[in-house]
């Protein structure tokens, strides 16, 4: 029953929608139509590879269309294409500007490749694309050559040297570094500017090494040229406030001498190129001893720091004097320094100063390359010791004096070398007498009647004496001659170079075989210098020389033995023999060249050590002191 009941529904239905679907009038088509096809997008770009400058982002803008109409949607895929973005509008453009000297696409040849997809929601087109970067110069790296030389006391063998990437870092970070030749030149290629900057090395000629910690600096330097990294060129980057031409009218260095791009070592025989290596080795010099009692200073902010403040001391200097040598200079640098590790006393002081001072006296080169060299080398290892024993209060007076008043006898015995040293200083040991005559009857000496005054003319073992005389025609009319006995007009007992006398130069360099008495006289008229005669002494006695009631002021040429200017050595003004009055105004000054004698100095006036002379009559050992004999003696100061 319930089969039957199925069947018979299942054919009602079907009869029931049959009539349904029918009509009246004829009319039996049917309204239906299948949906219409979907088209996909397409991509009608005309190019598929573009081009783009470097440092921009912006790319190409996809051509699409959809013939349906459908909206479009855009994606990227494919090699590169994590560093392209596309936009909902088909915009194509770099994520991040692109650098074509540090290509980011996979095979970095600076083309880009990928692929644009595009879908209207179900269907979807993809094509492939490429953008090649080009470059921009603008920003291209150029690589710079420099040529240069590194020079201290000499010429720095092995030195490191690079334009610093970044202030204080020296050679880190630099692309490129390169070290000084044999003869301290180097050839450097680097890719950017910037101040040169050099450490480590040595000196070709004592081997003396420099440590990391001593850096030189060039400020500007030219990819023309040569480049000279000197103690003088990195005083002028490591403080602001002094440049190059304030250093060169601070120490008297020719203005058109120019530091940074002349190898002053080239043409030591030029004296303006011997001035700036003497003062590169000065200053080679006065860094290290000041680093070796003070090795902290390097520790602390840039204004405090050796150089920096060896620089300032440099240019606020007044007065006329130029020498790095001073005694007041290096004094006055010492006492404003402000040492971390000790506490200056006045012994200290007056020690550190007089030991420094005496040292940087006696640099010169004479023409020779080495000289500087070996000053420097000994300096490093027979002066800083002694500074040390200075500041530990341990340095014997032997030492000192030494040091002080035979520095170059320091240099001699321990340089290693069979180097000679001229001494610069050798004036102050020089006294010269200037000789006249009126007919044959008698020498004038100093305006000095030597016939009839006692003149005696004391010297000790060490000292030259010169007799000028006024004219040519003095010594070839009356010979001057010196013998152990008076008016020795046959010459028998004459002495010769061997007793220290050049009578070619009238000059007489005693020495330890000169007799202790020697008398002045002509050669062929006798009585000419009959009361004159010269003693060799180890002393001075002041009770000898006669100075009357004379006591108008005289300029010394010496070095200052004792007192807060120990070490000053040329002249100094405005002392006097007797001590005019009995008030504390005067202080007492002795003189290596003169022992025995005490002078007196008022204080504030002359100086102490100067280079040049004054008006100032010049002292002379002499037993008749005239007040208007010639004060023209002339010496070159340090």
């Amino acid at each position: 029953m319930d089969n039957i009941n199925k069947s018979f529904l299942s054919t009602s239905l079907v009869l029931f929608l049959a009539a349904c679907g029918g009509g009246g009038g004829g009319g039996g088509g049917s309204d239906y139509s299948p949906p219409p096809s979907n088209a996909a997008p397409t991509i009608n770009n005309s190019s598929t590879d573009y081009t783009t400058q470097e440092n921009q982002t912006s790319g190409f803008m996809v051509n699409a269309s959809d013939a349906d109409g459908n909206p479009l949607s855009y994606s990227l895929s494919g090699t590169d294409s994590s560093n392209m973005s596309i936009s909902t509008s088909g915009v194509v453009a770099f994520a991040s500007a692109p650098d074509f000297e540090n290509p980011s696409d996979d095979n970095k040849d600076n083309v880009y490749s990928f692929n644009v997809n595009v879908s209207d929601g179900t269907l979807s087109a993809s094509q492939g694309f490429t953008i090649t970067v080009t470059n921009d110069t603008s920003d291209d790296v150029v690589s710079v050559s420099f040529d240069g030389v590194v020079i201290r006391s000499g010429y720095v063998q092995s030195a490191k040297v690079c334009v610093e990437a970044e202030a204080g870092a020296v050679c880190a970070g630099s692309s490129s570094t390169t070290t000084s030749n044999s003869d301290g030149t180097f050839n450097l290629t680097q890719d950017f500017t910037g101040a040169l900057v050099t450490n480590e090395g040595f000196d070709i000629t004592t081997n003396q090494t420099y440590p990391s910690t001593n850096i030189m600096y060039l400020t500007n330097p030219s990819n023309s040229g040569i480049n000279v990294i000197s103690p003088l060129s990195n005083l002028a980057h490591v403080n602001p406030n002094v440049d190059l031409s304030i250093l060169k009218t601070k120490l008297n260095i020719d203005s058109g001498f120019t530091i940074e791009s002349t190898d002053p070592l080239s043409n030591l025989a030029n004296g303006t190129y011997e001035k700036v290596a003497r003062i590169n080795a000065q200053l080679s010099i006065l860094e290290n001893a000041l680093l070796s009692i003070d090795p902290d200073g390097e520790d602390i902010a840039a204004e405090n720091k050796t150089n920096y403040k060896l620089a300032q001391a440099i240019a606020d200097r007044s007065g006329a004097e130029t020498s790095l040598g001073d005694t007041t200079f290096i004094k006055n640098l010492i006492g404003d320094w402000a040492f971390s590790g000790f506490t200056l006393n006045n012994t200290m002081w007056e020690n550190l100063s007089a030991s420094i001072s005496s040292y940087l006296q006696k640099v010169y080169a004479d023409g020779d390359t080495f000289a500087h060299s070996y000053y420097s080398s000994v300096a490093n290892s027979e002066l800083n010791a002694l500074l040390q024993k200075i500041v530990n209060e341990t340095a014997t007076e032997a030492e000192l004096n030494s040091m002080i008043f035979s520095t170059n006898s320091v240099v001699d015995q321990n340089d290693g070398a069979s180097i000679s040293y001229n001494d610069n200083e050798a004036y102050l040991s020089t006294t010269t007498y200037f000789v006249d005559n009126v007919g044959s009857d008698y020498y004038t000496v100093d305006a000095v009647n030597a016939d009839t005054t006692e003149l005696v003319i004391y010297a000790k073992v060490g000292d030259r004496i010169v007799f000028d005389p006024s004219s040519s025609a003095v010594f070839l009319n009356h010979p001057f001659e010196l013998s152990t006995t008076q008016n020795d007009t046959s010459g028998v007992n004459n002495i010769g170079p061997d007793q220290g006398w050049d009578e070619a130069t009238s000059t007489l360099i005693v020495n330890s075989s000169t007799p202790l008495t020697l008398y002045p006289h002509c050669g062929v008229h006798a009585g000419m210098y009959t009361k004159g005669r010269i003693e060799i002494v180890e002393s001075f006695d002041v009770n000898k020389i006669d100075v009357g009631d004379n006591t108008s002021n005289l300029q010394v040429r010496g070095t200052v033995s004792k007192g807060p200017f120990k070490g000053a050595s040329g002249f100094t003004h405005k002392v006097y023999l007797k001590q005019a009055d009995a008030g504390d105004s005067f202080h007492t000054h002795e003189f290596n060249e003169y022992p025995g004698i005490t002078f007196y100095m008022t204080a504030d006036q002359g100086y102490h050590g100067a280079s040049s002379v004054t008006t100032d009559t010049i002292f002379k050992t002499k037993s008749h002191y005239s007040p208007e004999s010639s004060g023209g003696d002339s010496g070159v100061g340090y």
